[in-house]
C-alpha cells in the first residue's frame, strides 16, 4: 500500500483533533488544580498538535507540487501548467488550504504560549492556553470534516486540474497579502484567550494586558502591513488604477485593524492610570470578534467580492462559532465588571488620557460605520430579499472626517502630559507644530492641491510629523546632555531603550506617508483614453504615450495579448506592457495593468479594448498617479515602527516558579 500525501495529511488532522480537546482538559485541570504533569500534558499536546499540523500543511503541499489531482483541493486549484510558485501558494488559494492555513498558526500560538521557555506556566497563562485549545479543536473539527476538509478525494479524478483562480495568479503579492492577514487574524487570539482567562478566574487586574502587550503589537503590525500588500496586489492585479475601493472585503479587514489600534492607545492608560479596565477588555474582544466575522465574510460566500473566492457551506459554522464568542465573552465581561473599577477617573480634556479615550471614541465610531455599511446590505436582502448596495460615497463622507480627526488627535495626544497641561506646557508643545501645519497648507496650495481636504489633510500631516521630529529632538538632546553621547548614537539608544516610545512615533510617521499618499493621488490623478492605431500618439500630465502595436504572447499557463508602449517626458523613457490575460479556466480575459513606478508619480496604462478582427486598433487608458508610492512606503515605515516598538527592551531578568503567579508570561 502506497501512503499518499493526501493519506498522511488526513491521518495527521485527524491524530491532531483528539490531542487539543486533550489539551482543552489538561490545561483547564492544571490551572484549577495546580496539577504539574497536567500541564506537561497540556504542554506536550500543544508541541505534538504544532507538528501535526504543519505536516498535514506540508502534505498539501506536497500534494499540490505533485499534481495530485485526485485530492479535490489540487483539482480545484491545480494545474499541471501554473508555475511551482503558484502552485505551492495555491496552498492558501481557497477555502480549505486558507482554513488549514489557520489552524496551523493558532497550533504555532498555542505552542508558543505553552512552551515559552519557562520551565512552567503561571495559572493566568495555563487557562489561557486551555481557551487557545479550545480554538484550535474548533478549526480542527473544520479541517477533518466536510466543511473544509483540504484532503477529499475527487470522485472523478481528471487528467488536469483547473489552476488557481486566475486574479491570485496573476502577482505574486500572493505570497505575502493572505499570510500576513491571516498572522494578524489569529495572532489576536493569544491577547483574547488571556483576557478571557483573566475574566473567568476574576483577577480584575491588568496582568493579561501586561502578558500579551508585545503579541497584540505584533498582530496589530502584521494586520496592518497585509492590508497595505492587499492595496497593492488591488491597485497592481485588478486594473481600474485605484487601491482601495471600500469592498466589503476589504472593509472586513479594516475593522479589527481600527479596533485593535483603539486598544493599543487606551491600553497605556490603563498602564499608566489604572483606567479603562473594562473598556480595554471590550476591545480585544471586540477585535477578536471581527477578525472571526472577517473570515466569515471572506470565506462563507455571503458577500459579493472580488476577494471573496469561495462559496461553503463553512458560513453557519463560522457564525455559530461568532455567536458563541461573543456572548461567552460579553457574559463573562458583565459577570466581572464590579470587580474592574477603575483606580480614577479621566484627567482634564486636555491630558494624554483624556485625547486617548477620545480617540478611542472616534476610531470606535470609524468601525461601527464601517460595519453598517459592509452589513446592511446583507441584513436588508435578508429581511425584504432586495438586494441593495452601499458604495464609496457613503464610506468617503463618513469616514474621511473621522481620519482627520483622528491624525489631529494623533498630533495632540502625545505631546499632552498625563492628568492635565498648562498654558506655558501648550505653548512650549504646539508652537512650532502648528507653524508646520501653516506650512503645509501653504504647501498643499502652492502645489495645486484642490479641495479643502486635501489641504487640511497636509495640514494635519505637517503637523503629525513635526510633533515626532520634536520628540526625537528633544530626546536626543536629552541623552547628548546626561549621558555625553554623540546625536547618532543617541537616537540609536532612544530606538533600543525606549522602543515602544519612539516605534510609536516611527509608526505615526508611517501614517503621514499614507495620509499625503492617499490626499495626492485622490486629488491630483490625471487620467485619459484614447483610441490609436499602430505608430500613433497622444500626451497626457506632461508624458508623450506612443502605440508600438498589439501582439499575442503565449506562456505555458497562460495566453497575453500584449499592448507595447513607448513613454516619454518628465525626465522618463519607459516602455510599459499593458495586457489582456487568458487562462484557461478563466471566461473572461484578466486585465493586467504596465506600471511604471516612482517616488514623484506613478504612470499606470490599461489595454481597455481593442479590435478583435484585425489587432488594428486599441483603446488605452493611462493615469498618471501622483506619489501613490507613498502609500506602500508608509506601510513599511508602519511595519518598522511596529517592529522596533516590539523589541525586547533592556530590563531586569524576571523569576518565575512553576505554577506560581506570575506577571508577565507571553509578551512582555
Amino acid at each position: 500500500m502506497n501512503l499518499t500525501f493526501a493519506d498522511l495529511g488526513t491521518g495527521a488532522l485527524r491524530a491532531a483533533l483528539p490531542l487539543a480537546i486533550w489539551g482543552v482538559g489538561a490545561a483547564a485541570y492544571a490551572a484549577a488544580k495546580r496539577d504539574g504533569r497536567a500541564l506537561a500534558s497540556a504542554r506536550w499536546s500543544a508541541l505534538i498538535t504544532l507538528l501535526l499540523v504543519v505536516l498535514a500543511a506540508l502534505a498539501m503541499v506536497g500534494a499540490l507540487v505533485t499534481h495530485d489531482f485526485s485530492v479535490a483541493y489540487v483539482a480545484r486549484n491545480n494545474a499541471l501548467e501554473t508555475p511551482l510558485f503558484f502552485t505551492v501558494i495555491s496552498l492558501w488559494a481557497a477555502l480549505e488550504g486558507s482554513i488549514l492555513l489557520w489552524t496551523a498558526i493558532l497550533a504555532g500560538a498555542a505552542a508558543y504560549v505553552a512552551w515559552r521557555g519557562t520551565p512552567a506556566l503561571p495559572r493566568l497563562a495555563t487557562t489561557a492556553l486551555a481557551i487557545l485549545f479550545a480554538m484550535l479543536a474548533f478549526f480542527l473539527m473544520l479541517v477533518t470534516t466536510p466543511a473544509a476538509d483540504p484532503f477529499v478525494r475527487s470522485e472523478i479524478v481528471p487528467l488536469n486540474g483547473n489552476g488557481p483562480n486566475p486574479l491570485l495568479q496573476n502577482h505574486p503579492l500572493m505570497a505575502l497579502h493572505p499570510p500576513l492577514l491571516y498572522l494578524g487574524y489569529v495572532l489576536f487570539s493569544v491577547p483574547f484567550a488571556y483576557a478571557i482567562a483573566s475574566l473567568i478566574l476574576g483577577e480584575g487586574g491588568d496582568r493579561w494586558l501586561v502578558a500579551t502587550r508585545r503579541f497584540a503589537l505584533v498582530s496589530w503590525g502584521l494586520l496592518g502591513v497585509g492590508i497595505v500588500a492587499g492595496s497593492w496586489w488591488s491597485y497592481a492585479v485588478l486594473g481600474w488604477g485605484g487601491y482601495w475601493a471600500w469592498d466589503p472585503v476589504e472593509n472586513a479587514a479594516i475593522m479589527p485593524w481600527l479596533v485593535a489600534t483603539a486598544y493599543l492607545h487606551s491600553v497605556m492608560v490603563e498602564e499608566k492610570r489604572r483606567l479603562l479596565r473594562s473598556w480595554n477588555l471590550s476591545l480585544v474582544i471586540a477585535t477578536f470578534a471581527l477578525t472571526i466575522l472577517g473570515t466569515f465574510l471572506t470565506r462563507s460566500g455571503v458577500v459579493n467580492s472580488v476577494h471573496a473566492f469561495t462559496q461553503s457551506a463553512i458560513g453557519p459554522l463560522l457564525l455559530g462559532y461568532l455567536v458563541a464568542i461573543v456572548v461567552l465573552s460579553v457574559g463573562l465581561l458583565l459577570w466581572r465588571m464590579p470587580m474592574l473599577r477603575d483606580a480614577g477617573t479621566v484627567g482634564a480634556p486636555l491630558s494624554r488620557e483624556a485625547i486617548f479615550l477620545f480617540q478611542n471614541v472616534v476610531f470606535v465610531a470609524a468601525t461601527l460605520t464601517v460595519l453598517l455599511g459592509t452589513l446592511y446590505p446583507l441584513i436588508a436582502e435578508a429581511i425584504s430579499g432586495d438586494q441593495l448596495s452601499i458604495g464609496r460615497p457613503y464610506f468617503d463622507r463618513v469616514e474621511v472626517p473621522l481620519a482627520l480627526a483622528l491624525l489631529f488627535l494623533m498630533g495632540i495626544g502625545p505631546q499632552l502630559p498625563w492628568h492635565g497641561a498648562s498654558r506655558a506646557t501648550l505653548e512650549r508643545q504646539f508652537t512650532a507644530p502648528i507653524v508646520a501645519a501653516a506650512g503645509g497648507a501653504l504647501l498643499a496650495v502652492a502645489t495645486g492641491l484642490g479641495g479643502a481636504f486635501a489641504v487640511l489633510t497636509y495640514a494635519l500631516a505637517a503637523f503629525v510629523a513635526a510633533t515626532v521630529v520634536q520628540e526625537f529632538a528633544r530626546g536626543i538632546r536629552a541623552r547628548r546632555t546626561l549621558h555625553g553621547e554623540s546625536a547618532s548614537t543617541a537616537f540609536a539608544n532612544l530606538l533600543r531603550r525606549s522602543g515602544r516610545r519612539y516605534g510609536g512615533y516611527v509608526v505615526h510617521l508611517g501614517i503621514v506617508l499614507v495620509a499625503v499618499a492617499v490626499a495626492t493621488s485622490q486629488s491630483k490623478t490625471v487620467e485619459v483614453e484614447r483610441t490609436v492605431r499602430a505608430g500613433e500618439h497622444f500626451d497626457v500630465a506632461g508624458y508623450t504615450v506612443a502605440f508600438g502595436g498589439l501582439r499575442n504572447v503565449s506562456e505555458p499557463q497562460r495566453d497575453l495579448l500584449v499592448a507595447d508602449l513607448a513613454i516619454t517626458g518628465n525626465g522618463a523613457d519607459l516602455h510599459l506592457r499593458p495586457s489582456l490575460v487568458f487562462f484557461p479556466n478563466a471566461t473572461q480575459a484578466v486585465g493586467s495593468p504596465g506600471i511604471s513606478a516612482g517616488l514623484r508619480d506613478d504612470v499606470y496604462t490599461i489595454l481597455a479594448a481593442y479590435d478583435t478582427t484585425g489587432s488594428s486598433w486599441a483603446t488605452i487608458r493611462i493615469l498618471v498617479i501622483p506619489l501613490v508610492s507613498w502609500l506602500w512606503l508608509g506601510g513599511a515605515v508602519v511595519g518598522l515602527g511596529a517592529v522596533i516598538a516590539a523589541l525586547p527592551q533592556p530590563r531586569r531578568r524576571e523569576v518565575t516558579h512553576p505554577l506560581v503567579e506570575a506577571p508577565a508570561t507571553v509578551g512582555d
